[in-house]
């Protein structure tokens, strides 16, 4: 890509450095060349774009990639030197200038694993060291990846961008990032980055397995079917094994770079260092191959491997959007459809993640969707991305006919008109009834479709919805077969909301099945001391010896606290509230070792 000369900052001079040329553009700024007026030295300068100048937020986070690489200090991620401004806003950073390659330039083609890994091992140091600093990068992707020449090293890695980068400590304190704010390359993006949740080192480790996994296939592990595809995948879907779409790939290596993309961040490696020593490992049994350096192609060729879907057909419509409770969100732009969700676009509040909605097609003969929403995109995420702001959605109940209809409409196919009312509305019993069956076997967190860690909030809103959702239906119905079905439905989702949704049943439902978690709900939710110790004696009395055991746990979590061992000391404690999950004593601990630091 050609760079623009003239665009008001060439041929000017920041501090002592006189701008050149431009060579980069980012979410937030642009990078120029830089030569010292009198000794000749060439520095990269980031500038921040002047329309973002305004916004003190994002002020505080392109300086806080400073301050970020400052605190880590390591040989394999860019220095900074200076960071200023240009009064009135003209905010700049002054980097060392790297004469390479971003690490795309080597995706022409699969890259051999003895040339992959040595590169991944350093961004593995690399990482190590941001994480001892207490500092998460969240936006690798192989253009933060710059390779440059070092000695005889071909491909000595700079990890670039820290621009996103978050001191954990602020995580944990800060409450200024909205629920369902994302950051981050979606292509690259863990799961609980992806859903808004706290991140830590792991999120970082997922999105440098994704890259691994890139480089080892020459395709990305999801093809790119839309924002809102994108982020279901990544929350719920594992990608192939590497070796079964690259046969080159050896088991050992495609073994560990599917540890490293596992959607549970328990499951994957749970630290760089860790990663890092897999890697090596597998690479021991690795074949020689040539040493690939990035070629001297100005653009990187979009790569479609054999068989991968090829871009679809851009459909684009308008959509009425209604709340479950009747309210209308007003007709909205769909910017992106894909057979398992869409996006709306909308400047006005978004609805909540988690609530359903309901969405009809006029253009496709008044196609009515169930959906949840799943993903936020607010204003400023949206321009970094350059897109429209709004929300995606994921849908739900689809029968195979409505599969048919979303395949045709993803392809700009016409839509056949639709079905009587009272056949359309046969399918959606049918639907309806399919998804539950499965449920009735479970209890009351699976009949509503629940995390047992769900907050009570969660569990009234989702009850309220399936009954509302339900008794429409039954209203509709007139097989007595259905209806009966649909009774028997609409009474375990009652008899769910009853127990889960006070705090007091819930907690003895809880108590019975050792799910700690559901206890701690209850007690943000208020349950109070005197009525947890009555639960506690009553679930005792019955279980005589699990007082004593939970005990034995809880010493040994304060034996490896005293030691500074604070994962093994939260995993005993967790072991002691499994046998004990009434014990106010260790509910307090843990949410104490929980916000303890990690050395």
């Amino acid at each position: 890509m050609t760079m623009p000369v003239d665009d008001g900052v060439v041929g000017t001079t920041l501090g002592s450095f006189k701008i050149t040329k431009v060579i980069g553009r980012g979410g937030m700024g642009t990078v120029y060349l830089g030569e010292h007026a009198v000794i000749g030295s060439r520095v990269a300068i980031k500038v921040l774009q002047e329309r973002l100048a305004a916004d003190e937020g994002l002020v505080g986070r392109f300086y806080a990639e400073a301050r970020a690489v400052n605190l880590i200090g390591h040989e394999n991620i860019v220095n900074i030197f200076d960071m200023n401004v240009v009064p009135p806003h003209r905010y700049y950073l002054v980097m060392e200038y790297l004469e390479g390659k971003p690490l795309n330039y080597l995706l022409t083609q699969p890259v051999p694993a003895n040339v992959a890994i040595p590169i991944l091992t350093q961004v593995c140091d690399a990482l190590q060291a941001a994480h001892d600093a207490g500092i998460i990068h969240r936006d690798l992707k192989p253009e933060n990846i710059f390779l440059v020449r070092r000695g005889k090293a071909e491909n000595f890695v700079k990890v670039l961008d820290f621009g996103l980068a978050k001191l954990l400590d602020t995580e944990r304190s800060s409450t200024k990032t909205a629920a369902g704010l994302i950051v981050g390359t979606p292509e690259f993006m863990s799961p609980e980055q992806a859903n808004s949740t706290p991140v830590d080192g792991r999120s970082d480790v997922y999105s440098l397995g994704c890259i691994a996994w890139l480089l080892a296939t020459g395709r990305l592990p999801y093809p790119q079917r839309g924002l809102t595809e994108l982020l279901i995948q990544h929350r719920s879907h594992l990608p192939k094994p590497p070796h079964e779409v690259n046969p080159n790939v050896s088991r050992a290596w495609s073994d560990v770079i599917m540890k490293a993309v596992q959607k549970n961040p328990a499951d994957r490696y749970q630290t760089a260092i860790a990663f890092q020593t897999a890697l090596e490992q597998a690479m021991g049994a690795q074949p020689a191959a040539p040493i690939l350096t990035p070629p001297s192609a100005p653009a990187l060729p979009k790569i479609v491997a054999p068989g991968e879907p090829q871009p679809r057909h851009s459909a684009k419509f308008d959509a009425i959007v209604t709340r479950l409770d009747g309210k209308s969100l007003g007709t909205l732009k769909c910017d992106d459809i894909s057979k398992g969700g869409m996006f709306l676009s909308t400047t006005v509040e978004l609805p909540p993640v988690f609530a359903r909605v309901k969405v009809t097609i006029p253009s496709a003969n008044n196609l009515d969707l169930l959906a949840e929403v799943v993903r936020h995109v607010p204003a400023d995420q949206a321009r970094a991305w350059g897109m429209a702001p709004g929300f995606g959605v994921q849908f739900l109940d689809v029968t195979p006919q409505l599969r048919d209809t979303l395949t045709r409409l993803v392809q700009g196919l016409p839509i056949q008109p639709r079905p009587t009312a009272s056949g359309v509305h046969s399918r959606s019993v049918e639907a309806a009834l399919e998804k539950y069956r499965d449920r009735m076997q479970g209890d009351h967190y699976v009949i509503l479709g629940l995390r047992s860690d769900a907050s009570i909030d969660e569990i009234r809103a989702r009850a309220t919805e399936e009954e509302t959702h339900l008794s429409e239906l039954k209203r509709k119905t007139v097989k007595p077969e259905e209806l009966a079905q649909l009774e028997a439905v609409l009474t375990r989702v009652r008899s769910a909301r009853d127990t889960l949704g006070q705090a007091v049943n819930r907690a003895r439902f809880d108590a019975n099945r050792g799910n700690w978690r559901g206890i701690a709900r209850c007690l943000v939710a208020g349950l109070g001391p005197l009525d947890l110790e009555r639960m506690r004696q009553d679930f005792l009395n019955a279980r005589p010896a699990a007082a004593g055991s939970a005990h034995v746990k809880f010493l040994a979590s304060k034996g490896y606290e005293q030691k500074n061992q604070l994962k093994e000391a939260l995993d005993a404690c967790e072991n002691a509230l499994q046998l004990d999950p009434l014990n106010l004593q260790l509910h307090q601990r843990h949410a104490m070792l929980a916000n303890r630091p990690r050395a």
